[in-house]
């Protein structure tokens, strides 16, 4: 019997609850430990940021500046030299080695201010040296460099492998898409022929 007048309670009080409840509208607030996030970006569609960003690529695009280092200059500018004359003549054993120098040489110079002992864990590395040669390296004329550098690689021809070991991922930084691992199809022909001359 005590059972029984206990479960009547609370069946009335939970019905008297849930219709007051219901008049209010089923008003729900929840006690949150986070506050509501606040956006942090402050930037704009076409604001300062964007336009220095199009400025840049401006000045990449009708320029050469540089940070004017008198090595990086000369490498910046064999590899741009190197780059441009693989895309136009991407069979030419010459040309090939000449790319696979200047892009060996410039990537040689990013290592040297990163100064990473392993590439493979740069997230463990010294930021700031990151930063420094980021900065370093991109410069109008490293983003044209960057440009003919992608353009020479999407020739094909050039593999992964050319590359000392601990360079590859540097230059694939470098080279963008276009590092690819098989041959030229454009130059194949021209290798077949030589190796049946033989």
């Amino acid at each position: 019997m005590i059972r029984f007048v206990l479960f009547t309670c609370m069946a009335f009080t939970t019905a008297f609850v849930g219709m007051s409840w219901a008049m209010r509208g089923f008003p729900a607030s929840t006690v949150s430990p986070i506050s509501a996030l606040q956006p942090t970006l402050t930037t704009t569609f076409g604001g300062e940021s964007a336009k220095a960003y199009d400025r840049k690529m401006w000045e990449a695009a009708h320029t050469s500046q540089s940070d004017k280092d008198p090595k990086r200059d000369v490498l910046r500018l064999d590899a741009l030299q190197a780059a441009t004359a693989y895309a136009m003549s991407p069979c030419d054993d010459t040309m090939k080695a000449n790319l696979i120098a200047a892009t060996t040489a410039y990537a040689r110079a990013y290592v040297k201010i990163f100064d990473c002992p392993n590439p493979m864990m740069a997230m463990f590395c010294s930021e700031k040296k990151r930063d420094e040669a980021n900065a370093a390296f991109s410069t109008p004329l490293d983003i044209r460099v960057s440009a003919a550098l992608a353009e020479a690689f999407e020739q094909k021809g050039v593999v992964e492998t050319d590359f000392p070991e601990e360079l590859r991922l540097t230059v694939k930084q470098f080279a963008g898409p276009g590092l690819w691992s098989e041959p030229s199809p454009v130059c194949l022909p021209r290798m077949r022929a030589a190796g049946s001359g033989k």
